[in-house]
């Protein structure tokens, strides 16, 4: 799908952008109940998604919805999910002020200041399990101050649910058009929105909304498996940290050390030399005592 279904420029733009790409009836999962503006008689003041004939998505109230990606179906406000599929959460967003409010002479009224946006999916879903898909746009002078919808999804399967890292994207006709959301929009704080830049800043007018795209991927749950079949990834080695060694390096085997040791002091030194000096000295004492008896014996057998 090109970018271009993300855009809207304004109602009769939008409507031929957008209508064939999210339809269905609200299904009364937003809050709170608020005032509602036409088209033909917007707001007076700071406000959002209250306007009930939005030619590109109907009753703004309804801003929160789901398809799976790439189907070419319309976004919807209830779908049943399957394994091993992507699906893309689409919220609409819209100050509904005047543009005629947006000026000095009108107080600047009409702008909504510190505008961000969190949204929450499940993590887990058994079969046949109905849960919801949120977002809530607060801001710090709209009224109300803050608004929410909820889309729902149905598991035809047990599955696990997760972000697709970098998905989430803003789309509007600013500076910040395609700029990817920070993960704080899964947060309860959110993150900001923005024309130019992402500073919380959107004047009234419907050429100063925009929405957000983000995709999901569910997995399958093996039976009697881990319902959150992702382990924590596992750090890269810091390269310049040292070689630790062999993770179970084998343990040399320990010397034998006698329990006490030889002495070895000079009083022991001398005394072995002396012993040393008889055993040579009684060796050579045996050898001329047995040559001796030996030529006397020879000599006693000449005589005979």
């Amino acid at each position: 799908m090109v970018k271009q279904k993300y855009k809207i420029v304004s109602a009769g733009l939008a409507a031929l952008a957008l209508s064939p790409l999210v339809s269905g009836a609200p299904v009364m999962a937003w809050g709170p109940e608020r005032p509602t503006y036409t088209n033909q008689k917007p707001a007076d003041h700071a406000t959002f998604n209250s306007i009930t004939n939005n030619a590109a998505v109907g009753d703004e109230r309804d801003f929160v919805r789901i398809e799976e990606k790439n189907s070419g179906r319309p976004y919807s406000s209830e779908i049943i999910l399957e394994a091993g599929k992507q699906y893309e959460v689409y919220i609409y967003y819209h100050n509904d002020a005047s543009e005629t409010y947006n000026d000095e002479a009108h107080g600047y009224v009409g702008v909504a200041r510190d505008v961000r946006l969190s949204s929450s999916f499940p993590e887990s879903l058994a079969a046949n399990e109905r849960a919801a898909v949120t977002g809530k746009i607060t801001s710090s002078n709209a009224q109300p101050a803050a608004v929410w919808d909820e889309a729902y999804v149905t598991a035809k399967e047990a599955v696990t649910l997760h972000y697709v890292t970098g998905s989430a994207k803003i789309y509007n006709q600013w500076g910040v058009n395609g700029s990817t959301l920070a993960t704080a929009l899964f947060s309860a704080e959110g993150v900001p929105l923005g024309l130019n830049e992402l500073n919380g800043v959107i004047l009234g007018c419907d050429r100063y909304s925009g929405q957000i795209v983000y995709t999901i991927q569910t997995k399958a749950v093996e039976e009697g498996g881990d319902p959150d079949p992702d382990p924590e990834p596992t750090p890269d080695p810091d390269p310049e940290a040292p070689d630790p060694g062999p993770t179970n390096p084998t343990k040399p085997a320990e010397p034998i050390t006698p329990e006490e040791l030889p002495t070895t002091g000079p009083a022991e030194v001398a005394l072995a030399v002396v012993v040393v000096l008889a055993l040579a000295a009684g060796g050579f004492y045996w050898y001329r005592t047995h040559k001796a008896v030996k030529k006397a014996t020879t000599k006693a057998r000449g005589r005979k």
